[in-house]
């Protein structure tokens, strides 16, 4: 994590340290300004992203996941965390035996569409293990190239 000016601050965004328990782990930069009691504020803030408008947003990700407990599934999910966080909570489940990792992750402003065409790509070449899972019987590089594939549409 880095200092960053007040006018760098702009290409960021803050991030609700009081609310958000893994706020502080997808900090990126950080500004100190001082207060009229002498003391310093502290405002952390996250990756952002440059949307059509040229506004700055917090990026959601497509992304990849592979367990060894499950060769050859891959599982393709969408988050507007981070893709850490995300995989921490899925491998938190009681149900999950052995953990998930992350192979790929996509950055974007429409993750849920974007996710939504790859389920429907794949779903449509007999992929999916189960219509309510987000779970495909696919090679990392399948998931991969159809996500960037499909991603580009919805590119700016």
């Amino acid at each position: 994590m880095k200092r960053i000016t007040s006018e760098q601050s702009r290409f960021y965004v803050p991030l609700d340290i009081a609310n958000d328990k893994y706020a502080l782990q997808r900090a990126k930069g950080f500004t100190v300004t001082a207060t009229e009691d002498g003391w310093e504020d502290v405002t952390y803030f996250g990756e952002a992203i440059l949307d059509p408008t040229g506004s700055v947003r917090k990026p959601q990700w497509v992304y990849v996941l592979v367990n060894k407990g499950m060769p050859g599934v891959c599982k393709i999910g969408m988050t507007t965390t981070s893709v850490d966080q995300r995989t921490r909570e899925i491998n938190a489940s009681t149900g999950v035996i052995t953990p998930w990792f992350s192979v790929y992750k996509h950055k974007c402003i429409n993750a849920k569409a974007i996710e939504k065409a790859v389920h429907e790509r794949l779903e449509r070449f007999g992929k999916r293990v189960n219509r309510k899972r987000e779970g495909f019987d696919c090679t990392t590089e399948l998931a991969v190239a159809t996500i960037k594939a499909l991603a580009e549409a919805y590119e700016i």
